[in-house]
């Protein structure tokens, strides 16, 4: 089968499409997909770079978290799956190759609404911030979510999952632009963060002083002292992403 393969670890012009074997026997559980489309992510180009290796059982040299594509062939004891299915899922690796072996309980069937490229879009970014939000953050009720970078890809998931279940959602970004094009999607309020954060203030401002519930940080260090003045009595700090380092500011400096 072909692949995207990164012959070394550096810049894009070191990887090409390569003939790599395929997959090797399904065992009890596996489906065979023959790969229509595949995402790209951050974690790639890390992982292009050296600086992101998959677990043990992954090639390093072969991309791909997220994908679509059709059923190739099922393993013994495999529920609900069979060739020809419309399928997409997430993936440790090897995704951005015409044929990968996975766990069935990895899948799930593609809405005919979707096209091949709709669906390997969705997987990274949805599940990332389901995760963050629900499951960890345990949003509920009539409580309020805040999301930083709320233009990026987790952060338009975590807003339109938010208002699916009916929550309202503060979101910021670097530029006014991006806040006014989230509008479409629900975001209820958006906040323009400059080179200094200080979005505390405008925070409390539009919940009355009582602050937010949950935070989705995909951010990180430079915003982490004015997450917690946002927060409210019992709130929650949910940090999935550090583009701006793994370091706080001045909080501790005095401590």
């Amino acid at each position: 089968m072909k692949a995207v393969y990164i012959k070394e670890f550096g810049g894009a012009e070191n990887l090409e499409i390569r003939e790599v074997p395929d997959p090797e026997k399904l065992s009890e559980g596996e489906v065979l997909v023959r790969v229509k489309a595949a995402g790209l992510n951050r974690a790639d180009i890390l992982q292009r770079r050296g600086h992101y290796p998959p677990p043990t059982g992954y090639s390093p040299n072969i991309p791909g978290l997220e994908f679509a594509g059709e059923v190739a062939d099922t393993g013994s004891n495999v529920i609900d799956l069979k060739t020809g299915d419309r399928v997409f899922g997430i993936t440790a690796g090897e995704a951005q190759a015409e044929l990968l072996k996975i766990d069935q309980r990895l899948l799930t069937k593609i809405p005919d609404n979707l096209t091949f490229t709709e669906a390997a879009a969705l997987s990274e970014a949805f599940i990332t911030a389901h995760d963050a939000v629900f499951t960890q953050g345990g949003l509920k009720g009539e409580e309020t979510l805040l999301v930083h970078a709320v233009g990026s890809g987790v952060g338009l998931a975590a807003l339109q999952l938010a208002k699916v279940y009916g929550h309202r959602v503060l979101g910021t970004s670097r530029t006014e632009e991006k806040v006014e094009r989230c509008r479409k999607f629900g975001l209820d309020e958006g906040i323009v963060v400059g080179s200094e954060p200080n979005f505390a203030e405008d925070v409390h401002s539009r919940t009355e002083g009582r602050g937010v519930n949950v935070i989705l940080d995909l951010v990180g260090g430079a915003y982490f002292e004015q997450n917690l003045k946002s927060l409210s009595l019992k709130g929650r700090l949910l940090l999935v992403g550090m583009t701006s380092g793994s370091t706080s500011g001045s909080l501790f400096r005095n401590a």
